[in-house]
This record gives structure tokens, C-alpha cells and sequence, in this order.
């Protein structure tokens, strides 16, 4: 492999020109070339060579048409190279287009429009012609350029497609067309410049990536833990253990959302319904990162959670052990959701294992980083209800993706047990949450109105796992998923709000 080129890709390259031994079969060939020289895997695509009828129905695909889906579903990057004819493409080019991108492949109706599925690629379009080149963008417009790029490739979510115009070509001398192929040879050798992203969306695929959605629950829940250590012992919060328990409970949940985006590739690439709170970023499937560089990241992640863990060990002596104990336990927990051997959330219990790590685990790491007793019953008795509260928000997040999720062989409590089962479990832990807060107060002056919020907010919820219960087949369920996500929330704010009116001001 070329050392110049940072990752090797997998690009599609077609030759839609009708005619064999015409400048544009060249120009695809020596752009293979080019390609396999920088050391990317390469498919090359005679389309002339392929058997299939123009007209036979969308259902029906022959073989070379199903290699061809196959190809465009294995690529990071599709070349083309076709003549322009009459302002766009040969037949045979648009019939080949008209029987691979079909509705369920290329893209699907949704309810306030289309959604292109091929995202994560990007696109070279390479096009010869006779038509002097202001003729065709400033006169004519070009139109087939215009259709390829915006109707074709950008409705089906391939982006970005970079264009080459070489023309025209029958008042161009041999010499002129040698520098044509040396041209595109020098693209293929190029390819990943084409198909890397631009910085600002390497950084936007970063900031996905980390999913920051998902950090201030937990945040919430260790601050709890933390003011009502301080709050017990009577002792006014110390910032600096809070501070760096703050720090490993963040990088214990970017460790677990960059190991789960590298090992459920394959549910991702399937997931039709990916949101904010389910199906992944979708950064590896869009191509937008790779995953070395996410192992990458990974890694930086651990090395930093044992420093920061190491030195809040150092700051609360007393309690090393606890501490070094509990930061394990959310590593193991998190590699584990999705990785081997356990793969947690692969056999049902996935679940419970985010339940016990955004409750307890990050409780007992705020009351720990305040010095709290290790064997107090408090932090227990904190977290029983926010425990419960958080299974309705966990078991729904995979109602979208248990089509993709069952294809991938992730036997979540959705798949499992089916949507109506799912709910009605949901409707349980939402109950029992209800009923936990309603006979557990932590007594601030807010904590009336607060637990009388949730449990309001829980009837509500319960009225919606209900009508989710009894919908077929349902997909998008983001009004119920908010409903969970937000009722959650009233478990850990109300104790929070009540330990810290107990808290002294000074030292």
C-alpha cells in the first residue's frame, strides 16, 4: 500500500460507455489503476457486459444487476466515467440506474418525504463529450451532470460527488488524450482526497460520535450522590473530587458509546430508523470515521479514565480502593455491553446493565468522591427509584431498531419478547418507579411538587406505553421516547434539590 494513502477504501469504479475501445473505458481503467496503485481495493464495472433487460420489472433482478447492489452497498466511493449524449447519459447508463436504485436500496418514503439510504459514500463522476464545455454549463446547464448530482447521487444520499469534464474530445490530438489518462490516473492515486470529508464534518462526526445526549443524566445522578455525602456528613461540597469524578464518569460513558459504535457496525449499517437516543451516530456506516480511528479514541479514553480515577483515588485516600473498585466495574460494564464475551446487550441484558450503570454506579461514585461512608445504605436508597425510572427510556429505545437489531443477531428485550411485551415491562418499571418516589422523600421544600411532577408525568407516560402496546407495527416512536427520557429525569433532580438546601456554605 502506497504510504501516502492514510486508509485503504473500498471504490466501485463503472465504465458506462456503451462502446468497447472508446477514450472513456480507458479513462475508467487507468483510474482503477491509479486507485489500486494507492493501495484501495477496487471493483471495476464493464456495464456493456452485463446481461439485463431494460424494461423488466423493478422485482426482478438479474444476476449481474444483484452483483452490482452488492458492490454499491460494499463501496466507500463509486467512480462513473460515460459520455455525454444529447446533454446527459447513454440509455444503457440510465437503464442501469433505473434497476439498482430502487425504492427499500437506494432510498424510502417516509411520512414527510424521502430518506436517501446510501449515505456514507462519496461519488466521482468523470464525463467526456463533444460539446464545448461553456456551451454545456452556461447555455444548456448541464443537465446531466445537474440530474447525476442532485436527483440520482444527492437524493440518495451519496455525497460529496466531485465532477471532472474532459472535452472535446473529437478535436483533441493523441498527446492531449495521453495527458487525459495521466490525468485520471493521478485521480485514482488521489481517491482518498475525494473521499475524505471536509474538517468541519470531521468534527460534527466527532461531536456525534460522543453522543453528548446522553452525559447529563449521569452527571445529574453522581452530583446527587455528592451533595448528599456532603450533605450527611455536614461538609460543604469539595469541588476538586467532584470535578474528577465528574471526568471519569464522562469518559467511562465515552469509552462505552465508542466501544458499542465499533461493535454494532452491523446493526447500524441495517438500522432504518436510526434517532438522537437510538441506532448509533452512524459515523462508521456514513463513512464519516473510520474505526481505527475510533479505536483510537477509545483508547485515549481509558488512558485518561485511569489517570483522572488515579488521582481522585490520591485526593480521597481513605476511599482508594472504592473508588478504583467502582471505576472498574463501569469499564467492565461498558466494554461489555456490546463487546465479548459477555456482549450484554446481545443476550437481554443490556438493559439492566445501563440501568445499574447511570443509577448506583455513578451515585456511589459522588458520594464516595465526598468521603461518604462505603457501606451506607444511602446511595442504595437514592437509586432504587432512580434504577426503575430508567428501564422505560432503555426498553424503548429499542423498539426502532429491533428490525436491525434481530438481522444482527442482538436479542434485545424488544426483540426478545416483541413490542407489546416491551411495553408492558416498560409500564411496570414506570410504575414501580411511581411507587418508590411516592413512599421515598429525601424532605426538601420542593420535594412535594417535585414528586407530585413525576408522578403526573408517569401517568402520562403510562397512557403512552399503552397506546404504543397496542400499535402493529410501530417505528417512530419519539413521543413516548421523550416521555421516558424526561420522566427519568424527576428521580435524580428531586433528591439533588432536597440534600443541597442541607449543604453548609463554608468550610
Amino acid at each position: 500500500m502506497d504510504p501516502n494513502s492514510a486508509i485503504n477504501h473500498a471504490i466501485w469504479v463503472i465504465d458506462g460507455h456503451p462502446q468497447s475501445g472508446s477514450l472513456g473505458s480507458a479513462l475508467a481503467a487507468k483510474y482503477a489503476e491509479g486507485a489500486r496503485q494507492a493501495g484501495h481495493e477496487v471493483r471495476l464495472t464493464v456495464l456493456r457486459e452485463l446481461q439485463f433487460d431494460y424494461n423488466t420489472p423493478q422485482e426482478a433482478l438479474e444476476p449481474d444487476l444483484a452483483a452490482a447492489q452488492e458492490a454499491l452497498q460494499w463501496c466507500r466511493h463509486v467512480t462513473v466515467i460515460y459520455p455525454n449524449w444529447w446533454g446527459t447519459y447513454p440509455a444503457l447508463f440510465k437503464a442501469f440506474l433505473d434497476r439498482i436504485l430502487l425504492p427499500g436500496f437506494a432510498f424510502q418514503v417516509e411520512e414527510k418525504g424521502w430518506k436517501g439510504l446510501l449515505s456514507g459514500r462519496s461519488a466521482q463522476i468523470i464525463t467526456t463529450m463533444d460539446t464545448p464545455f461553456w456551451v454545456y454549463r452556461w447555455i444548456l446547464g448541464a443537465p446531466g451532470i445537474r440530474a447525476m448530482v442532485r436527483a440520482t447521487f444527492g437524493f440518495c444520499g451519496i455525497k460529496p460527488v466531485h465532477v471532472k469534464l474532459f472535452g472535446p474530445v473529437h478535436a483533441s490530438t493523441p498527446a492531449q488524450r495521453q495527458d487525459w489518462l495521466g490525468e485520471v490516473f493521478r485521480m485514482g492515486l488521489a481517491a482518498e482526497q475525494a473521499i475524505r470529508p471536509p474538517r468541519g464534518t470531521r468534527i460534527k462526526a466527532w461531536l456525534a460520535v460522543a453522543r453528548p445526549q446522553f452525559y447529563p443524566f449521569p452527571l445529574l445522578v453522581l452530583a446527587t450522590g455528592a451533595v448528599a455525602a456532603a450533605a450527611t456528613l455536614d461538609h460543604p461540597v469539595r469541588t476538586a473530587p467532584l470535578v474528577l469524578a465528574a471526568g471519569c464518569a464522562i469518559l467511562l460513558e465515552l469509552f462505552t458509546v465508542l466501544t458499542n459504535e465499533l461493535h454494532d457496525q452491523e446493526t447500524d449499517r441495517r438500522n432504518r430508523n436510526a434517532g438522537l437516543f437510538t441506532g448509533g451516530s452512524r459515523v462508521l456506516v456514513d463513512g464519516r470515521l473510520t474505526a481505527p480511528q475510533l479505536e483510537t479514541a477509545r483508547r485515549l479514553a481509558a488512558g485518561f479514565l485511569i489517570v483522572l480515577a488515579s488521582v481522585l483515588a490520591f485526593l480521597v485516600s481513605s476511599h482508594a480502593l472504592i473508588i478504583g473498585g467502582l471505576v472498574l466495574t463501569g469499564w467492565l460494564l461498558g466494554h461489555q455491553y456490546s463487546a465479548g464475551p459477555l456482549r450484554l446487550s446481545y443476550r437481554g441484558w443490556g438493559e439492566l446493565d445501563v440501568a445499574f450503570t447511570h443509577s448506583f454506579l455513578v451515585a456511589a461514585l459522588g458520594w464516595v468522591s465526598q468521603g461518604g461512608p462505603w457501606n451506607s445504605a444511602i446511595p442504595w436508597g437514592l437509586t432504587a427509584a432512580i434504577f426503575v425510572s430508567v428501564l422505560p427510556s432503555i426498553i424503548l429505545a429499542g423498539v426502532p431498531d429491533r428490525g436491525a437489531d434481530r438481522a444482527a443477531g442482538k436479542n434485545t428485550l424488544v426483540v426478545r419478547w416483541g413490542v407489546r411485551r416491551a411495553s408492558f415491562t416498560a409500564m411496570a418499571a414506570a410504575a414501580a418507579a411511581m411507587i418508590l418516589k411516592s413512599v421515598t422523600s429525601s424532605g426538601g421544600p420542593l420535594s412535594p411538587w417535585l414528586t407530585g411532577a413525576a408522578l403526573v408525568h408517569g401517568l402520562i407516560l403510562l397512557g403512552g406505553l399503552w397506546v404504543l402496546s397496542r400499535r402493529p407495527q410501530p417505528d417512530k416512536i419519539d413521543g413516548v421516547l421523550v416521555l421516558a427520557l424526561t420522566f427519568m429525569v424527576w428521580f435524580a433532580l428531586e433528591p439533588f434539590l432536597a440534600y443541597i438546601t442541607g449543604i453548609p456554605s463554608t468550610e
